[in-house]
């Protein structure tokens, strides 16, 4: 590793934040083996708890990830890993069905128009299987998962990096949203059906119509919830589980659950999305 010997770089702080640029720029791949501590605190010129503490600043952030017995080891960023986080953020904020509906509408309207121009294929057909994974499941929690897992697939089929890491940061909260939603047989009744039409507008290359399509999807809820609308949303998803008799003892997983629960198996082929059209409208 380069730049991490000599007097300069002796600090803590210094440390973590020179080993943070390596990895966030690819000098050290994902895989890549770090020195051993005693490697490194020899290299650095400091104690091995300095090293250690180092460590575990960059596996909190999701940068390193530990192997016992084996070694800390360069770990792939990926989107997910902010979710949580974002998810407590959001909570301690109180945010609310409207205020959420009225960023998801600012931004996965757009999301639908740009996947009308990019997904691929194997995109489309992904966003279909789940579609009738929601109409299928016989539970407000698998539909909710089911749901999130659709909108996800949908950011990832913008083509756009920062719209499906924007996403990714709200679907704890969306999955909390979402309990709500598919609890309510009427909500569940008016709006699931705008997901095929979603998925079908995007499979004809219609922008303006896919837009249109999940601004109104989106809309029943703000037409729908009533006084709900500016409950906490957090509020809202332990009212519906407390309906559903969930265990105490599942809600923290359940509830902290921010993991996009991606499409398997072998009718779904996960391919990147090629072309860059902008959406139409």
């Amino acid at each position: 590793m380069t730049g991490l010997t000599g007097p300069t770089a002796t600090s803590r702080g210094a440390i973590a934040s020179h080993l943070e640029e390596e990895l966030l720029s690819g000098r050290l791949p994902a895989g890549t083996k770090l020195p051993s501590e005693r490697q490194l605190a020899a290299r650095l010129g400091v104690s091995r708890p300095v090293v250690r503490e180092v460590i575990r600043t960059l596996v909190e952030r999701g940068l390193l990830e530990v192997s016992p017995g084996r070694g800390a080891y360069a770990r792939a960023m990926e989107p997910i890993d902010i979710a949580a986080p974002m998810t407590s953020v959001y909570r301690r904020r109180n945010a609310t069905p409207r205020d959420l509906v009225e960023a998801r509408t600012m931004l996965e309207s757009e999301t639908a128009a740009y996947a009308a121009g990019r997904a691929t294929p194997a995109a489309i057909d992904e966003l279909s299987v789940l579609v009738v994974r929601i109409d299928e499941a016989t539970d407000a929690i698998e539909k909710a998962r089911a749901d999130v897992a659709f909108h996800a697939r949908l950011a990832r089929a913008s083509g756009n990096p920062v719209i499906e890491t924007m996403f990714v940061s709200i679907t704890g909260l969306a999955f909390e949203h979402m309990l709500r939603s598919s609890a309510d047989p009427q909500i569940a009744a008016e709006a699931n059906p705008y997901h095929a039409e979603v998925v079908e507008a995007i499979r004809a290359g219609d922008a303006v119509r896919a837009r249109k399509a999940m601004r109104d999807h989106l809309a029943v809820a703000t037409e729908r919830y009533g006084d709900d609308l500016d409950v906490s949303i957090q509020n809202l998803a332990q009212r519906e589980l407390d309906r559903m008799q969930v265990p105490p003892a599942l809600r923290i997983s359940l509830l902290g659950e921010a993991q996009v629960h991606e499409p398997s198996g072998d009718d779904l082929r996960w391919a990147p999305s090629t072309g860059r059209r902008s959406p139409g409208g």
